[in-house]
């Protein structure tokens, strides 16, 4: 034994997806992005640890982002917000929760990495876009049609700009790794809530995805 791990050899993932092997790959996944962090991390490195071969990795994912995209969904734990609370302790619980979640387990590392992997990347940026967000805009959208059907906001608020505007935020500090003191969301929330209906004037930004 060395490091925790068996010195007898590991037998092949081989080219059948079973639900072994794919989470002992994504386990070694998490492991080397934990370890080397984004820099360090290579699909040859996943392999050699998982006792996978290079091209079974290609075929299930078929870059490195996507396979640190799934990392970030098994490492991330599912944030419910008591729905009893007023909105807006509920938006200021929503975020302190996705803070702490980045900063305290490998879901912070996970997204820079998948986010600087998008950047030159076609398919990883529709990935973002279009599964990735849109899968995180939910529960701010619910929080925010409950604000307006309670009468806490108006009835034509620009919630596609609001929303802008709260990941906006959360990623400026997600990115620049400014996640640890969490005293700036409480006064961002309240100007949110206080100032940006009325400065927006109900005007509807189709450029964000929202769902209806």
């Amino acid at each position: 034994m060395e490091n925790g791990h068996s010195s007898s050899p590991r037998r092949s993932a081989g080219a059948t997806r079973s639900e072994a092997s794919h989470q002992a790959i994504v386990a070694a996944a998490r492991q080397v992005l934990a370890e080397k962090g984004y820099a360090g991390f290579s699909f040859e490195a996943v392999a050699r640890l998982a006792g996978a071969s290079k091209p079974t990795l290609y075929r299930w994912w078929p870059n490195k982002a996507q396979l640190i995209a799934e990392v970030y969904e098994v490492e991330a734990t599912h944030i419910a917000i008591p729905a009893h609370y007023p909105v807006r302790e509920r938006m200021a619980m929503l975020l302190n929760a996705l803070w702490t979640l980045w900063h305290t387990t490998l879901c912070g590392v996970a997204f820079r990495s998948f986010i600087a992997e998008s950047q030159h990347d076609k398919e990883n940026m529709a990935l973002l876009r279009e599964a990735f967000l849109n899968r995180r805009l939910a529960l701010p959208q619910e929080i925010l049609a409950t604000a307006i059907a309670q009468g806490e906001l108006p009835p034509d608020t620009d919630t596609a700009l609001m929303l802008k505007m709260l990941f906006g935020f959360c990623w400026l500090h997600l990115l620049t790794d400014n996640l640890g003191d969490t005293s700036p969301i409480a006064p961002f929330v309240d100007y949110l809530f206080g100032r940006v209906p009325r400065l927006a004037g109900g005007r509807h930004d189709p450029s964000f995805p929202i769902r209806s």
